[in-house]
């Protein structure tokens, strides 16, 4: 199984939409994929429409369990309806409470409730934060980290400011002498249109360069995308939304293996 956290420290830079994207399309190419909301703002919930299985059964059920979670992401993933092979675990405002969890080796329980997960493929859709039990959760249970950005000031800022967070992470580790697996799959960037880029546009892409590998190709944002978001749908099944999904569907085949 494949675990790949989507992280940007930058608001509005298409996180939630480069996270679902890349789940949505690894279910079409065939693996079993499961999409975990760990975000309080809960944005990939609410496009995908997912309610939890039961009261308060959400992946803030997983961070705040008092008891050994080893398997519960199996029980708390929730199928889709936008493809058989996809489910989701869903996020919920409260979340935001797991923030000032202090418990001892409360940043491992997401990775214990992999454990045994009916998956080939998971999907975190991390949320903006620097550090903090929640990014934490996401670096210990994950393979990789992709990077999400917008040829933009703040995709740069973002892309800076996650890739301190997992340098940081990394060195941590290292000093307890416990060997993290994590790599970094590259940048997924997307950017207005699909027209000649702008100067600032093409500045913003080559500063991102500088930082980490860029996943060719760029993704053109369009505005079926938030069309269909506001609708709960999937942009891949209308035809104005086929150069998105197709840009995706090549990122989602250089990141899984």
């Amino acid at each position: 199984m494949q675990t790949v956290m989507v992280y940007s420290e930058a608001g509005g830079v298409s996180k939630t939409t480069a996270a679902v994207s890349v789940a949505m399309t690894s279910a079409e190419a065939g693996h079993r994929t499961v999409l975990i909301d760990l975000d309080p703002r809960a944005a990939s919930t609410k496009w995908t429409r997912t309610e939890p299985v039961g009261e308060g059964l959400h992946v803030g059920a997983i961070l705040g369990a008092k008891e050994e979670p080893t398997g519960w992401a199996q029980d708390l993933a929730v199928p889709s309806r936008w493809h058989e092979l996809l489910r989701v675990i869903p996020s919920a405002r409260d979340l935001s409470n797991r923030e000032s969890e202090r418990d001892d080796y409360a940043e491992l329980r997401l990775k214990a409730s992999l454990v045994d997960l009916d998956a080939d493929v998971v999907v975190i859709d991390c949320a903006n934060r620097q550090g903090g039990p929640l990014t934490l959760s996401a670096l210990h249970a994950s393979d990789r980290v992709l990077y999400a950005a917008t040829a933009s000031d703040s995709g740069i800022d973002g892309v800076t400011g996650a890739k301190r967070t997992v340098e940081a992470f990394r060195r941590s580790m290292a000093r307890l002498g416990v060997a993290t697996g994590i790599e970094e799959a590259g940048v997924t960037m997307t950017r207005d249109g699909t027209g000649f880029l702008s100067y600032a546009e093409q500045d913003a892409i080559d500063q991102v360069r500088e930082l980490a590998p860029i996943i060719e190709p760029i993704v053109p944002h369009l505005a079926i995308v938030p069309e269909v978001r506001m609708a709960g749908e999937w942009y891949g099944a209308y035809r104005k939304g086929t150069p998105v999904r197709e840009a995706y569907s090549e990122v989602m085949r250089k990141v899984i293996r």
